[in-house]
């Protein structure tokens, strides 16, 4: 098998805030380049996230903002229109006293991945399960590679092996993709539905999409060529 292309492409620059889709992206040894590389930081050092764990904390309202790089620093678009960039004391007035909006240092940014892909079968599939007849909105799954499929969760069948594309970029699937509160949340341009993560803890083990991690650096374009090994 493996004549599935590419159909989607996106990057994060802020965690956990929306970001932006490309035509073409660079993938190095840490993942799609400068995606999460940059997230809220709150005074003791917890992340800015949807959830709360060890290293991240949740704070309410953050896929109002969209980040988008300009140069190697991102620039953060407020609800209202406003432009933020590291460093502005805004930041810690509109999400609270002492965040900063931080470049990643030791301690990485993502969650259990270097790269987030799902195929677009199971974006059908998963919006069949919640009773639509569209498909589920890849933005409320924040992936960064879409994969145009025929068969729903065939992604998960790529545990283990390796992923090629044209051009010579090659991935490792290494694990199912366990989805969180953020699946549900308001986001621009798209409403809160708390039926997603209901739906994916009945059916699927709360999992969609996959993670893998980058075996041979290269740059990947809409359109590219796929082959499962």
């Amino acid at each position: 098998m493996g004549h599935e292309a590419v159909v989607g492409l996106a990057c994060f620059p802020v965690k956990s805030m929306l970001g932006e889709g490309h035509e073409r992206l660079v993938l190095d040894e840490r993942g799609v380049a400068g995606d999460r590389l940059w997230a809220l930081r709150h005074e003791d050092g917890k992340l800015g996230s949807g959830k709360n764990t060890r290293r991240f904390r949740r704070t309410p309202g953050m896929l109002e903002y969209e980040a988008a790089y300009e140069g190697d620093a991102p620039v953060v678009t407020t609800p209202d229109g406003e432009t933020l960039r590291p460093g502005d004391p805004r930041i810690g007035e509109l999400f609270g006293a002492g965040m900063e909006l931080a470049r990643e240092g030791e301690v990485s940014h993502q969650d259990a991945g270097a790269v987030s892909l799902v195929g677009t079968a199971s974006l059908h599939a998963l919006g069949e399960l919640l009773g639509d007849s569209d498909p589920v909105d890849v933005r409320r799954l924040r992936k960064n590679i879409v994969i145009g499929t025929d068969e729903p969760w065939i992604e998960e069948d790529w545990v283990g092996r390796e992923i090629t594309f044209d051009g010579g970029l090659c991935l490792r699937v290494t694990m199912r993709i366990e989805r969180c509160v953020m699946t549900t949340q308001a986001q621009r341009e798209l409403p809160a539905d708390h039926r997603i993560l209901k739906t994916l803890t009945a059916s699927r083990g709360m999992c969609v999409g996959v993670y893998a991690d980058v075996v041979t650096p290269g740059t990947l374009a809409i359109g590219a060529k796929v082959t499962i090994k």
